[in-house]
């Protein structure tokens, strides 16, 4: 189907947001799947081409909408959306991908881990959850290197407040001065401090795959089967 850029949001000095207009066309996806995106020509070379997929950070509940946050590092893709004018026109795909509620998991326990650009799926469910008031016993592990690199940080402590069942807690790996939160790495014991009984909870991983595969290990070793561990690895960043 053919959209339109609505507006450019810049979220931190390293990510944007690109928020596509349907035209009243309906488009039905299911929070943290993923659109595939197709320009009709790049403005910029590319050497990966005029598609690619992104994960969709916008909720079923922003009515006529649809958007992707994305870091921006200078390919042609970004570029030519980044520079385009607003009502340019581009082609998305139906939508895909697996990292989502399914029946009955709404009433479980719930911990999201984010490296990152990761974080995008968790605000597309949990601005659904909040909207729809259907709460969820949800704790988002964010790390990030530094305060000024975590997304949607007002938006997610908003939506803690409006949703007790929810926790945001946000780990620096390189804290600066004035910092007062939690501070490591992703390792073995900050997660065994965060998630001091992880039997019965389902475990959520996004980011880049480094990091999801480091993460998998960890549950791992603090006792968390493979059936309850859910991810989702961001390509190409």
């Amino acid at each position: 189907m053919r959209i339109t850029l609505k507006a450019r949001r810049v979220e931190t000095n390293a990510v944007m947001s690109f928020v596509f207009d349907l035209g009243c066309k309906p488009l039905k996806y299911r929070p943290g799947q993923f659109l595939h995106y197709e320009l009709d020509a790049l403005a910029f070379p590319d050497e990966r081409g005029n598609s690619r997929h992104f994960t969709i950070s916008s909720s079923p509940t922003e009515e006529e909408i649809v958007m992707f946050t994305t870091k921006i590092r200078g390919s042609g893709f970004k570029e030519t959306l980044r520079l385009a004018p607003i009502g340019f026109e581009l082609t998305c795909e139906s939508p895909e991908g697996d990292f989502v509620l399914r029946e009955g998991e709404a009433r479980m326990r719930h911990v999201f881990i984010a490296g990152g650009i990761g974080v995008t799926p968790y605000r597309s469910i949990l601005r659904y959850s909040a909207d729809m008031h259907e709460p969820l016993n949800a704790l988002l592990l964010n790390f990030n290197r530094s305060s000024a690199d975590i997304v949607f940080r007002s938006e997610l402590e908003d939506i803690a407040r409006q949703m007790p069942t929810f926790s945001f807690v946000n780990v620096i790996t390189e804290p600066e001065e004035g910092w007062t939160g939690p501070r490591g790495k992703l390792d073995e014991a900050v997660l065994r401090e965060w998630t001091q009984d992880p039997q019965g909870a389902l475990f959520w991983v996004s980011g880049p795959p480094g990091m999801v595969g480091a993460c998998r290990e960890l549950l791992g070793q603090i006792g968390v089967e493979n059936k309850n561990i859910r991810t989702e690895r961001f390509m190409g960043y």
